[in-house]
């Protein structure tokens, strides 16, 4: 298992702009990006090969409406981009949730186990 406290994750809707016709990293994702990455890093890198889970919990910075799920893919493209783990096509289970308090982002990297029961 693997834990990581991050910043809280750029929204889906804010990672890329587009620039003539083409899409690059927005500068709040880029910036995102770099705080991550330094997150992980000053937290001991560790690696999980092969199919993992993902818990993840999130604080809310504010009283805005948000949309947890619109958080997953940088969190997934970090976790790739650190090789943590080897491929976000390997995440075979995702559990996302509000925290009360905490870390603005933890997440948990697991093994994948079998299926649940149904």
């Amino acid at each position: 298992m693997i834990r990581f406290s991050l910043p809280y994750p750029v929204t889906t809707n804010n990672l890329f702009a587009t620039v003539g016709n083409r899409r690059i990293k927005s500068e709040g994702y880029q910036r995102w990006l770099r705080a991550a990455q330094g997150a992980v890093l000053e937290q001991g890198r560790k690696k999980l090969r092969g199919t993992v889970s993902l818990s993840i919990a999130l604080v809310r910075p504010d009283k805005r409406r948000r949309d947890l799920s619109n958080t997953i893919k940088c969190i997934e493209d970090l976790l790739v981009s650190m090789q943590v783990i080897d491929d976000d096509s390997l995440v075979q289970r995702i559990s996302i949730c509000w925290a009360s308090s905490g870390p603005p982002c933890s997440v948990i990297i697991q093994h994948a186990e079998e299926q649940l029961a149904a």
